[in-house]
């Protein structure tokens, strides 16, 4: 456990008590800190480990600091009015991985962000590094809260995948090295807009010293402009160009498209910076698994594979998984973001048909009209079983391919719970002829 050095005797609150709160309690608990904790969709009998207190009810004026989760906004559209209490008191709102950043763990530290690819990257990281191995912890916003993660020493290597929000309440956040992968529209309402949301990504850049280095992604003009900033400052930067990627990944088929070529050449200069050398980077990413939900597939039969990429949830990142197939039976919908359909328009031109669900459905129809053909199929087991039968009557098959450009809240708990759902349904409907051939 990583335990902040500075809590004891002090008191802290805690909102939010999913898993990176209840991280957070077991992190001050350990630090000698008085903890007070809260959660609206949570009783004493959820947590009876937990000592709730209603935040009305918390010693505001002896508080050092409120630690909040990522989920909980405390600044927009609206702060959650324990936030917006702490706001106003001047008390410092922080995040659970500033609290694991305050124990002053002695591994180096890598932060990988950006809008799309992070988690993708962080896991090809941390594979490499076992491939290697090489001490290492992976956490953050993949995985297991920051606060729980052992320090690897002196000789190992911390890597923090880390979203807008826990760069914006990481105060203490000093990256050896800092990957930004992208940024395209998205949370827009918990940053203020655009402008907000790019400065929160920013962060992992702006805490970079002298001696640090800045891996940049090769794409949008948000993160061209950043670079240009970075070096500015003298800053070493490099720019994952895909055509740097590591060999193995042109043959991988758990890091297929263009995107993901750009994710594992982002990986493999961070790795390098770390001593890895290129046969041992070469071996990780050949034998890296893919994440679930992220461009993975779930079953085959026949010329059919079903492909479950249910974490594409907003246009850009949908548009990065037509780009990587041909012949795509493509499932998308639910609730739209704001760039809608618009990044994937480019590559119709390997949609077969667009089977659409959710709220955003009839959007999505209006936006495809006259582009590709599209059914309005509301939900997604209809979806998936008419993209099946459609696949199957063509000679060639294709791909069933789950991308929502979509969150998955209209219909779904989760894009994970979405993404499981599809991978049911692909399994059911290839288990008659596929023989048991399920990836």
């Amino acid at each position: 456990m990583l335990v902040p050095d500075d809590m004891n005797g002090q008191t802290v609150g805690v909102l939010g008590l999913g898993g990176s709160g209840v991280a957070a309690v077991a992190a001050l608990q350990a630090a000698g800190a008085h903890v007070v904790a809260f959660d609206d969709g949570k009783n004493q009998q959820d947590l009876p480990a937990i000592q709730m207190t209603d935040w009305r009810d918390w010693p505001w004026q002896n508080m050092a600091a409120m630690v909040i989760s990522p989920g909980i906004p405390h600044l927009h559209p609206t702060p959650h009015p324990a936030a917006a209490h702490a706001n106003s008191l001047e008390i410092e709102v922080i995040s659970e991985v500033e609290l694991a950043l305050r124990a002053k763990p002695q591994a180096q530290l890598v932060v990988v962000t950006g809008t799309n690819g992070k988690s993708t990257t962080t896991a090809l990281i941390g594979h490499c590094l076992a491939t290697a191995g090489r001490a290492h912890a992976i956490g953050g916003n993949l995985g297991d809260p920051a606060c729980s993660l052992d320090d690897p020493g002196k000789d190992g290597v911390l890597v923090l995948e880390l979203s807008s929000y826990q760069l914006e309440t990481t105060p203490s956040l000093a990256p050896d090295i800092s990957i930004l992968l992208n940024i395209s529209p998205d949370h827009l309402d918990r940053h203020g807009g655009m402008n907000g949301y790019i400065a929160a990504k920013a962060v992992v850049l702006d805490r970079l010293g002298a001696d640090c280095l800045a891996i940049i992604g090769n794409g949008d003009d948000h993160v061209k402009t950043l670079a240009a900033a970075t070096r500015k400052r003298g800053i070493k930067t490099i720019i994952a160009n895909p055509d740097d990627a590591p060999d193995a990944q042109r043959h991988s088929a758990s890091l297929a498209g263009l995107h993901n070529a750009e994710n594992a050449a982002a990986a493999a200069f961070a790795l390098a910076a770390l001593g890895l050398d290129i046969e041992v980077i070469n071996r990780g990413v050949k034998s890296y698994a893919s994440l679930p939900h992220r461009l993975q597939t779930v079953a085959r039969c026949g010329k059919i594979q079903f492909v479950n990429d249910s974490k594409a949830t907003n246009g850009v990142a949908a548009a990065k998984a037509l780009s990587a197939f041909d012949d795509i039976y493509w499932v998308a919908g639910g609730l739209a973001k704001q760039d809608g359909l618009a990044p994937a328009m480019q590559y119709l031109s390997a949609v077969k048909k667009a089977y659409l669900i959710g709220a955003a459905a009839a959007e999505f129809a209006e936006s495809l009209d006259g582009q590709c053909p599209a059914a309005i199929c509301g939900d997604l087991e209809k979806a998936t079983r008419a993209a099946f039968d459609d696949a199957s009557a063509a000679p060639d098959g294709g791909t069933i391919l789950l991308a929502p450009a979509a969150a998955s809240f209209d219909q779904f708990t989760s894009f994970g719970a979405r993404g499981d759902a599809f991978a049911a349904l692909a399994q059911n409907l290839c288990a008659p002829t596929s023989g048991g051939n399920h990836a």
